[in-house]
């Protein structure tokens, strides 16, 4: 922080296993970034399909978008403003007078969009030191992390600090953000980027959370009981004195054998002692997402009255299971991940499943008149409910996200939504649906896949072209043969592809 505020812009990686206080030291470090002047802005990633390419930047810029005046957004965007527009539409509301980006082929306009965001954040940082969080990087879309990358080869000579979260124990040598951190190491050196392995509480230090949470003295022996079982970990520590303060004091000695191993299981226990109704709605929210509107809850659970729900949500809120969110009123959010995972890993795959359609068609209707900012979420909830609902609803979504991951030059999203639409679709017949996302995934492999693979995105090409020649749509079958790349001059199948069954 003090090398940021001295114009030696820094990157930050918190890292450790879930619970052990990621969010809470950035929390602490954004405070003291406050006091001392500094503008904080936070994004967080999701482990759900759902959300958009670039969600955590996309969060985080909005945020300050929203607070800036006009004049003073157009001098720092200066002449990136309309290439940041086409990710964050909240600007070209602020400057109504911008012109569209100027078009260009899809590698060039990625670094334009990149590099057009990185001298706008440090244009934005001139001024007032800027820190940014970028929660949960290990649940990162391939785009955030490149744009990560990119943005941190460009920290020098600013006012720029950039913190980020993941969890050590997810990342495996193969995991995208492994890949991202052994860049970081090579483009920033040791002293752009570094990383704070954050280590679990001491015997001594449990003492003192939990004496701080009891007016009375734990017997030692417990202490050390609960530090065994937590290793330490302050979040679990956390929970097993959230259940320990309810007890007497003559009944506390029945801890020593029974403080549960697992995290999910002192997560049940404090979640066994909210009403039922209460553990209903929590479990319905879990399957929303990390993040909740009240709204959508409401329509989920039409069976009860809306003056009960929010009883329930209050004494969720009184229990520290879900807290306020930022972003809006009504809006909530589970306290930790793991609350989540907990919860919605009690329901069967059946009423899981059930629960995704339901808040895929409650989704369409409540935002019926802005469908298109939804279009990732529904796409993710009807992927995961296409086994009750068929493939109809995940195609027609997956088309509009993939289309605007595209459009966002986040091919590497684009390609997994596509595949994954079409893998759900593999033992359907060819048809309009499977033609464009065959067309969409070919687009989207051409933009990213090197000279050596680019005869997967040929193949997908070739099959679009045939699968609406099929069908006799010699329209989009024109789009196809237009849309080929100028890196794919050469690869086999192509120029057949234009002659297949047609005279020249």
């Amino acid at each position: 922080l003090d090398d940021a505020g001295s114009g030696q812009g820094r990157l930050v990686m918190l890292v450790g296993e879930p619970g052990i206080g990621k969010t809470r030291t950035a929390q602490e470090l954004a405070a003291i970034a406050e006091e001392r002047g500094a503008q904080t802005f936070w994004g967080r990633c999701y482990e759900s399909e759902g959300a958009p390419p670039y969600w955590p930047w996309a969060q985080t810029i909005r945020a300050y978008v929203q607070q800036a005046d006009a004049e003073r957004l157009s001098k720092e965007l200066a002449s990136g403003a309309a290439a940041v527009a086409e990710i964050i539409p909240e600007i070209a509301e602020k400057l109504p007078d911008l012109a569209p980006a100027q078009r260009l082929e899809p590698e060039q306009a990625r670094f334009r969009l990149f590099n057009s965001i990185a001298t706008f954040l440090k244009s934005a940082a001139e001024n007032q030191s800027l820190m940014m969080v970028l929660e949960d990087l290990h649940w990162a879309d391939a785009s955030s992390l490149l744009l990560l990358e990119f943005v941190a080869a460009n920290l020098i000579n600013s006012r720029l600090l950039i913190v980020g979260t993941y969890r050590d124990v997810e990342v495996s040598r193969g995991h995208p953000l492994a890949r991202t951190l052994g860049n970081l190491v090579r483009e920033t050196g040791s002293g752009g980027f570094q990383r704070v392995q954050l280590h679990g509480l001491t015997v001594e230090q449990v003492g003192d959370l939990v004496s701080i949470s009891r007016s009375d003295e734990l017997p030692q022996n417990l202490v050390a009981t609960v530090h065994n079982r937590t290793e330490g970990n302050p979040f679990f520590v956390g929970e097993v004195v959230r259940l320990l303060v309810d007890e007497k004091p003559d009944e506390i000695h029945r801890w020593e054998s029974s403080i549960p191993e697992g995290v999910r299981d002192m997560i049940g226990r404090r979640l066994d002692r909210l009403s039922s109704q209460c553990n209903q709605a929590l479990i319905t929210a879990s399957v929303v997402g990390r993040e909740f509107e009240f709204g959508l809850l409401a329509e989920l659970m039409r069976d009860i009255p809306e003056d009960d729900l929010l009883l329930a949500l209050d004494e969720a809120l009184d229990a520290h299971v879900i807290e306020e969110a930022p972003g809006g009123p009504e809006r909530y959010q589970f306290i930790h991940a793991l609350v989540q995972q907990t919860l919605s890993e009690e329901l069967s795959t059946s009423r899981r499943v059930r629960l995704h359609a339901r808040i895929g068609e409650a989704l369409e209707q409540i935002n019926a008149d802005n469908v298109t900012a939804h279009v990732s979420e529904l796409a993710y909830h009807f992927s995961e409910a296409q086994t009750l609902l068929g493939t109809d609803k995940l195609a027609h979504y997956t088309l509009a996200a993939g289309e605007q991951a595209l459009a966002a030059y986040a091919f590497e999203e684009a390609i997994e939504l596509y595949q994954r639409a079409l893998d759900a679709m593999a033992e359907h017949p060819a048809d309009e649906h499977k033609a464009d996302l065959l067309f969409g995934l070919g687009r989207g492999q051409a933009a990213v896949l090197g000279r050596s693979e680019l005869q997967q995105a040929a193949d997908s090409l070739i099959a679009a072209f045939d699968s609406y020649l099929q069908s006799g749509d010699d329209e989009n079958a024109l789009k196809v043969a237009l849309n080929i790349f100028p890196n794919m001059h050469g690869v086999s199948g192509l120029a057949d592809m234009l002659f297949r069954g047609n005279d020249p």
